[in-house]
């Protein structure tokens, strides 16, 4: 496919590696990132420029992109070359913000379904629409609790201006993560990770692999748009 410019969306954790997806600038269609060391991942490795640097929401960076290797539950998935990428810009000037808003879905529904999965059976024989998605949230809360002995991070926040939607996804963005690391259990405002009013904020969703019969809905990245 050669190279192409990509606006980084996801920079999430997937098993003990990374999982990196955006959109890419010359198609315009989402990518996930996959590399050659693990099936179906890339390294965190993989992930940085030549100056060691991992690639960070809303940079743009130039890859060299082989074939497709898509399956049924993650059509986007594109195999990457070895060569390193290469960071072009930061992706916060207006008119990017009028182009991510052109990518969030237009519907309260989030990849397929107003639930939190998707039983792995349903893209057996019919590939899946999409496994990325882009939600602009409401009433954005971060939940911090304990199940089974482990610590959980969830977003929880709703969509749609009729029905008010709500959604309980499961967090998966290194970044995120870290901010809510240090705080006790509860269930905490957007707000309070900002001085003063929250900026605008994107959630980069993504569908999990099959996990015990189901594709998880996971939130990938938090974008938040700081002027």
């Amino acid at each position: 496919m050669g190279l192409d410019r990509i606006v980084c969306l996801a920079n999430s954790y997937k098993h003990d590696h990374r999982c990196v997806a955006g959109i890419s600038l010359d198609t315009k269609q989402w990518v996930r990132l996959i590399g050659h060391t693990v099936p179906g991942c890339l390294t965190l490795k993989e992930t940085c420029y030549p100056d060691g640097r991992e690639v960070a929401l809303l940079d743009v960076f130039e890859a060299e992109l082989g074939y497709s290797c898509g399956s049924n539950g993650h059509p986007e998935d594109v195999l990457v070359s070895d060569k390193p990428w290469q960071p072009l810009r930061r992706f916060d000037e207006p008119s990017d913000a009028r182009f991510l808003a052109g990518y969030v879905n237009k519907e309260p529904v989030v990849l397929q379904g107003y639930c939190d999965r998707i039983l792995a059976s349903r893209f057996e024989k019919t590939p899946a629409q999409c496994s990325l998605g882009l939600a602009c949230p409401e009433d954005l809360w971060w939940w911090i609790r304990e199940e089974y002995g482990k610590r959980r991070n969830r977003a929880v926040f709703r969509l749609g201006k009729v029905g008010r939607i709500r959604y309980d996804l499961a967090v998966t963005d290194p970044v995120w993560l870290e901010k809510m690391h240090s705080l006790p259990l509860g269930i905490y405002p957007h707000a309070h990770f900002f001085d003063g009013k929250p900026p605008k904020t994107f959630l980069t969703v993504s569908l999990s692999e099959p996990f015990e019969g189901f594709h998880y809905k996971l939130v990938a990245g938090v974008i938040n748009l700081i002027s």
